[in-house]
C-alpha cells in the first residue's frame, strides 16, 4: 500500500515534465509524418517559356494549351525579298528614264504657198449661204476659188501625201492631199494629173493643171477651187497664206 502512494506521489509531482515531453514528441512525428509521407508541391508558373493563346472559354484554374511560336522568314527567305523589292525598284527607275529619255514629239511647221499665181476670185464664205447660179439655190461656199486658164499649172500648198485621186460630178477631176496638223486639201476643175495616191509631194510642187470648169460651179468658168480641212472642219484657205 505504500508503494502505491508513492508511485501516485510520484506521477502527481512529476507530470508536467511528462506532458510537455510527449507533446514534443507527438510534434516530432508530425513534422516527420508531413516531410516524408506527404507529397511534395512546388508552384511552378505555368506560362515560364511558353507561348500560350487566350481562350475565354477555357477555366483560370484549366492548362491552356501550348501553341507554336511565331514564325519567322529564314535569313534566305529576307534576302531573297530584299534583292525583289531592288530590281522592281530598278525597272521602275528604268522606266521612268527612258520616258525621260525619249525625245518630245514636235508637231510638224506647215509652209504654205497659194496654189496658183492668181489672185482669188471668190472668197471662202464660212457658215454664210450664197446663191449659185449653176445649181439655182443657196449654200455655202467651203472654200476659195482661183480663176485661170485651162493648162495653168496647180501646186500643193504644202508638203504632203496624195490621198486620193478621182472624179465625179460635182468636183470634176480631183486631188486630196493630206499634210500634217491634221490636214487636208483638195483640189478641183483639174486636168492633166500627174500624181497618184500614196505619192509624196512638196509644197509649191505643180501636180496637175486647170481642165473644164468644175460641174457645180460651171457658170464660173475656167477655174481651181480649193476646199482646206482641219480635224475635219473646213478652214478658210486664204487665212493660210
Amino acid at each position: 500500500m505504500k508503494k502505491t502512494n508513492d508511485a501516485a506521489r510520484w506521477w502527481s509531482e512529476d507530470k508536467g515534465f511528462y506532458m510537455i515531453l510527449l507533446l514534443c514528441v507527438m510534434a516530432v512525428a508530425v513534422a516527420a509524418y508531413v516531410l516524408f509521407v506527404s507529397p511534395q508541391t512546388v508552384e511552378v508558373d505555368p506560362t515560364d517559356g511558353y507561348l500560350y493563346e487566350a481562350d475565354d472559354s477555357v477555366s483560370a484554374s484549366e492548362p491552356l494549351d501550348r501553341v507554336p511560336a511565331m514564325e519567322t522568314e529564314t535569313a534566305a527567305e529576307q534576302t531573297e525579298e530584299i534583292q525583289e523589292d531592288a530590281e522592281a525598284s530598278t525597272a521602275t527607275t528604268g522606266t521612268e528614264q527612258a520616258e525621260q529619255d525619249e525625245p518630245e514629239q514636235t508637231v510638224a511647221v506647215l509652209t504654205f504657198t497659194p496654189p496658183m499665181d492668181t489672185d482669188i476670185s471668190h472668197a471662202f464664205s464660212g457658215d454664210t449661204l450664197e446663191y449659185n447660179e449653176t445649181t439655182r439655190d443657196w449654200r455655202t461656199h467651203d472654200g476659195v476659188d482661183y480663176a485661170g486658164e485651162e493648162g495653168d499649172e496647180v501646186r500643193a500648198i504644202a508638203d504632203g501625201t496624195v490621198l486620193r485621186v478621182g472624179e465625179d460630178t460635182i468636183y470634176g477631176k480631183y486631188v486630196v492631199l493630206s499634210h500634217a496638223q491634221d490636214m487636208n486639201s483638195l483640189y478641183a476643175g483639174l486636168d492633166d494629173v500627174t500624181v497618184s495616191e500614196g505619192d509624196s509631194i512638196t509644197g509649191g510642187d505643180s501636180f496637175a493643171k486647170l481642165g473644164s470648169p468644175m460641174p457645180l460651179e460651171q457658170d464660173l468658168g475656167v477655174h481651181l477651187h480649193l476646199v482646206v480641212t482641219q480635224k475635219g472642219s473646213t478652214i478658210d484657205p486664204a487665212s493660210l497664206f
